[in-house]
């Protein structure tokens, strides 16, 4: 696999740019509550998580699994390789439609990301992204979500919601 860029299922990934422009938050400490945010431009999976997970890899964090809110982003195959690594993907039916959960090697540490609605204005997904990232801070999405919007002239995009049938 190491020849690869990005594969998902078998199909290689045109444009695939190794996550430099992921944009992406994490807290330098460990504890309960958000460990960060992630601001995709889409709700493409196929598209965002191979740069989500590169540009992950570039700080030394190795995901292996990610799970995510099915209602939230379009289905995308159950492993997805980038570089040399492989990726465990999944889903729930239930779940906050604003978060994502991340496992990572080698201890398999548990993160729990904000994820910030693409389309949202870029001042706001800012604060959203610093908010989630403060060391020591415990703090639930909606709470980020709702202290970075808290000035009148910020509004957020909304993650539209896919509803079965």
């Amino acid at each position: 696999m190491a020849d690869r860029a990005a594969w998902i299922g078998e199909q290689e990934l045109p444009g695939f740019r190794g996550g430099i422009d992921a944009r992406v938050s994490l807290r330098t400490d460990a504890g309960p509550g958000l460990h960060g945010a992630w601001w995709p431009r889409s709700t493409d999976l196929a598209v965002e998580l191979p740069e989500l997970v590169a540009a992950l890899a570039r700080r030394g964090v190795h995901v292996t699994r990610f799970t995510y809110p099915f209602a939230t982003w379009h289905a995308v195959p159950r492993k997805l390789a980038v570089g040399d690594r492989l990726v465990r993907v999944g889903g729930f039916a239930t779940g906050d439609p604003q978060l994502v959960w991340l496992t990572c090697a080698p201890d398999d540490l548990h993160l729990e990301l904000l994820v910030v609605p693409p389309g949202t204005e870029a001042l706001f997904s800012a604060r959203a992204m610093r908010m989630a990232s403060v060391p020591g801070a415990a703090r639930s999405a909606r709470a980020v979500l709702t202290a970075a919007g808290s000035h009148p002239a910020l509004r957020t995009g909304e993650i539209p919601v896919q509803t079965a049938g």
